[in-house]
């Protein structure tokens, strides 16, 4: 149940770190793709070096200069025969270069095969966000990854996975951002009942977080 849990709160990290990546800000909060257990091909893992030495150098730079050498080495990322390691960095780079429609599209290709991951699902919601679609729409994505995270939390199998607590956060914090405005109150009343304050602190810091971008339904 682990990839369906904590999925907003991840997914957003990732999303504004990318764009803070765009912005020149601290090279820390830029992702770099590090070498995975699985064995890469050398032409992959030459390419992947690349990448990261990119974005060690260049994210500290203007935006402009950042995003000039991240759309030079795009082109040797789509030639990465890693499929998971490929699409890992060109959403990434799509998401340094603002490119939006790009990071859609992808993200429609990988919902595609796998319909109900949920952190891709979340992540749709953001790049809607981003893509300056309305209120009606960000709602029903929102509400729909609610209902998808539902219904992993209502198997019994999942009651005991030690991840279960994120996942009900995820799904009420889903339900508030999907223009449900009593979940706020739901939310606080969940976070109370936490005995683990660093658990409670990462709730509490995403809430406030997300209280000030509350969609409302029209």
């Amino acid at each position: 149940m682990k990839k369906y849990l904590t999925l907003i709160i991840i997914g957003s990290a990732l999303l504004s770190g990318c764009s803070n990546a765009s912005d020149g800000t601290k090279q820390k909060e830029v992702k770099t793709e590090t070498t995975a257990p699985k064995t890469l091909s050398a032409e992959d893992q030459k390419i992947i070096d690349k990448h990261n030495e990119y974005v060690q150098k260049y994210s500290l730079e203007d935006k402009e200069v950042f995003q000039k050498h991240m759309r030079e080495i795009l082109p040797e990322v789509d030639k990465i025969t890693d499929k998971r390691k490929r699409e890992l960095l060109q959403m990434n780079i799509y998401m340094i270069l603002n490119d939006y429609d790009k990071a859609h599209a992808l993200n429609d290709k990988q919902l595609a095969e796998k319909p109900n991951d949920t952190a891709r699902l979340t992540f749709r919601c953001q790049l809607l966000g981003l893509q300056g679609e309305a209120a009606p729409t960000l709602n029903k994505c929102y509400d729909y990854v609610a209902e998808v995270l539902k219904v992993e939390l209502d198997k019994p199998e999942n009651k005991k996975d030690p991840n279960y607590k994120q996942g009900e956060f995820s799904y009420l914090l889903a339900k508030y951002k999907g223009g449900h405005p009593e979940y706020k109150e739901k939310m606080k009343r969940f976070i109370d009942s936490i005995n683990d304050e660093a658990l409670k602190n990462l709730f509490k810091n995403n809430l406030r977080y997300r209280s000030t971008k509350l969609i409302k339904k029209p």
